[in-house]
């Protein structure tokens, strides 16, 4: 398994995110989406925005991205080896699509915001891995940030035209993804999604990672609803604990 280049350190260390690119093929991507709408099929009353939750019960090609090996190690790097899921959705847009406002931030809620750079160490609180399974070009929308902002003083500086998206600048940028990109950033980062535009659907499958004594969610993971979970799998499930996470995980 790899582990970050100092490059992609640098980069994660200098805007609260990085882009793993190609991590899924283009047909990898098709089929996820073709199960998603096996399982979740489009109703007709439904919104231009959708979303639901517990994907990862949905089919083990869901379960399996909890701890895929061209990711895992670097969610290792940036949280630590005993780090967890904490939970994971996620977000189907057509065009037209609302936006969601910029939030986030480090410190905001006095939980798991954070970011932390120690002797050559970077730590984090919740953590994202959003896997792209549709493309999202250059003014298509969707997810945007606020590059470094995940170590600002300022925070509570960000005008509130700008957090609604009432008003554009160039310190908001939307990276570009294409289909099997993985992009992970902090939840310190100030982030948030745009008005879709594209002709195509936006999908976004989000794992969310934490440290092991550490929860955003409000209910853990019912583990017997995964009966063909890995060890490693349903370690990563397990509940927030000091000793439940203690062993460090095999592969990386």
């Amino acid at each position: 398994m790899g582990v970050m280049t100092d490059e992609e350190k640098f980069r994660f260390d200098l805007h609260g995110f990085l882009v793993i690119r190609s991590v899924l093929s283009r047909e990898e991507c098709k089929e996820l989406s073709m199960l998603a709408d096996s399982v979740w099929p489009e109703q007709a009353d439904d919104d231009l925005f959708r979303r639901t939750e517990d994907i990862s019960r949905w089919h083990p090609s869901f379960l399996n991205l909890i701890d895929h090996p061209k990711v895992l190690p670097y969610l290792i790097e940036l949280i630590g080896s005993r780090l967890r899921i904490d939970h994971d959705y996620c977000i189907f847009m057509k065009a037209g699509a609302v936006h969601n406002s910029l939030h986030g931030g480090p410190r905001i809620f006095e939980t798991d915001h954070w970011y932390h750079y120690s002797d050559g160490v970077m730590r984090n609180g919740l953590t994202v891995a959003t896997w792209a399974l549709t493309d999202a070009r250059p003014g298509d929308g969707g997810f945007v940030c606020v590059p470094g902002s995940h170590k600002t003083n300022f925070l509570k500086a960000l005008p509130d035209d700008v957090r609604r998206f009432d008003r554009t600048t160039d310190y908001v940028v939307q990276p570009e993804l294409l289909a099997g990109d993985v992009l992970i950033f902090t939840e310190a980062l100030i982030h948030g999604t745009t008005t879709w535009t594209a002709d195509h659907e936006r999908r976004t499958l989000l794992y969310k990672y934490s440290p092991p004594h550490s929860t955003w969610r409000k209910r853990s993971f019912d583990l017997s609803a995964y009966p063909d979970a890995t060890e490693q799998q349903l370690r990563l499930m397990a509940p927030p604990s000091v000793e439940a996470h203690e062993r460090v995980l095999d592969n990386p």
